[in-house]
């Protein structure tokens, strides 16, 4: 059976209002779940709806776990700082960072952006990943939102693209890679939907 890290095509459901989700292969055979293992639980149904997640700057840590149940890495967001790649063994793989001058090439042609970069352990850039972002609209006020993006490494190489799915409590993420990304920057890239969910929750 092929491995969560040894799968090309990852799809990432949220189950609910929750920072619980389930992670599927292409073909819907399940390859291990994301959960919430650290921090304050979000708000419920309509509560969550109105008034947000209410989780505000606070630690937020995601435990993503194999088939088998056993921890493959964690994603750890907090305010203030970068969202952490963290291996099962505790040690920090990498960050995922906003890189608002990245997104600045967008102002020159009067449209929303937003780019991070993916960090090594020692804070060098490894990859890149650009979003694809669209204005939505509803009765309460207008938001811009990604519905896509493209990872990229040191060389401007596509290594990833990501589909994004937004939903009122249920977000959905499917992640393809391009070929064989080296370490670190295949887990960062395989972490990065996790991690922008939790930089927008």
């Amino acid at each position: 059976m092929v491995s969560l890290l040894g799968c090309s095509v990852l799809r990432i459901e949220q189950r609910s209002s929750q920072l619980e989700y389930g992670i599927s292969d292409e073909s819907g055979q399940v390859l291990g779940q994301a959960v919430q293992v650290a921090g304050p639980k979000p708000r419920k149904g309509l509560i969550a709806m109105f008034g947000g997640s209410g989780l505000g700057g606070a630690r937020v840590v995601v435990q993503v776990e194999g088939a088998d149940g056993g921890v493959l890495f964690y994603v750890d967001r907090q305010d203030g700082a970068p969202v952490a790649i963290v291996g099962a063994d505790g040690v920090v793989i990498g960050r995922f960072v906003d890189d608002p001058a990245g997104a600045a090439k967008y102002l020159v042609e009067r449209k929303p952006g937003l780019v991070h970069r993916l960090l090594d352990v020692r804070d060098r850039t490894v990859g890149e990943v650009d979003w694809e972002m669209k204005r939505r609209s509803s009765e309460e006020a207008v938001s811009v939102v990604p519905v896509g993006g493209v990872c990229t490494d040191l060389e401007g190489r596509r290594v990833a693209e990501i589909e994004v799915r937004e939903a009122t409590f249920k977000d959905r993420y499917t992640l393809r890679l391009e070929g064989e990304p080296a370490e670190p920057l295949r887990t960062l890239v395989l972490a990065t939907p996790l991690a922008l969910d939790l930089t927008r929750s």
